[in-house]
């Protein structure tokens, strides 16, 4: 389960989730995601090299 479903699930607000999710990208990746990666084939590529950090919850690359 990725963040912010746990986070609806457990009942915190639009903004807590919001706020949140903008830390944890920040933190993953501090120079900001292209939006790119889903169409230049990123998926498997760690979050800092402006992938989606991999597809599998159970072998996520940072």
């Amino acid at each position: 389960m990725g963040l912010a479903k746990w986070m609806v699930k457990e009942g915190y607000s639009e903004g807590q989730i919001k706020r949140t999710v903008q830390k944890w990208f920040t933190f993953v990746n501090p120079f900001g995601f292209s939006g790119k990666g889903c169409y230049m084939g990123n998926c498997e590529k760690p979050f800092a090299k402006d992938g989606c950090g991999g597809m599998n919850p159970r072998n996520i690359r940072l």
